[in-house]
């Protein structure tokens, strides 16, 4: 019985390595290597995904609400291990489980401190080259010099990338520490100011 062509979906640009994958998991998931069965139900699954409202960027810096749930007391201690490792409170590593699923994630402690420090290195060794550049054109001038030389050109350039890269790092940060910079903040807003006496 010839095929109803005009039911048929045809798929250009498809490399032999990914058609190959294709087939791999169609026998691993129905017992046939067929590539347009695994296609099939991708797009099916894809199509019945309703995964709600879009959580925007702008969300995890909203007020927080407080939520609970009870895990296996072996899970929890696994988790608190874990987060210890990683420089945060158990809450907060698993705020950054669900923020990842959500298309958000979020760096935890380690990252943030491996980061920052990185930063500053960088930026004193940026602060560094300069003082170095503005040394060296003094001697340049001082010598009679009206062309900067070469080895003047590259400090230049390798302070700018250094520069460029410590503002790109920055904007990372800032993008993925926005629950952790917002729950700071709210608790800072929170704490009780302390009432000063008529001596002080």
């Amino acid at each position: 019985m010839a095929r109803d062509k005009t039911n048929m979906l045809w798929v250009d640009g498809v490399p032999p390595e990914q058609k190959e994958r294709l087939q791999q998991l169609a026998l691993k998931r129905f017992g046939k290597a067929n590539a347009s069965l695994m296609i099939r139900h991708l797009i099916s699954e894809s199509l019945t995904d309703d995964r709600g409202p879009e959580v925007k960027a702008s969300d995890l810096a909203a007020d927080s609400a407080r939520f609970e749930m009870r895990l296996p007391r072996p899970v929890l201690e696994a988790i608190e291990h874990r987060a210890e490792i990683r420089l945060s409170t158990r809450n907060y590593y698993i705020g950054t489980l669900i923020y990842k699923d959500l298309g958000h994630a979020q760096f935890l402690g380690d990252e943030i401190e491996i980061l920052r420090r990185s930063n500053y290195e960088l930026a004193k060794l940026g602060t560094n080259l300069n003082q170095i550049a503005k040394a060296f054109n003094l001697l340049v001038i001082a010598g009679g010099g009206g062309k900067l030389p070469e080895i003047g050109k590259k400090i230049a350039s390798l302070r700018t990338e250094i520069k460029a890269h410590t503002t790109k790092v920055l904007r990372v940060l800032e993008a993925k520490t926005v629950v952790l910079e917002s729950a700071q903040a709210a608790r800072a807003r929170a704490k009780p100011l302390k009432k000063k006496s008529i001596a002080d």
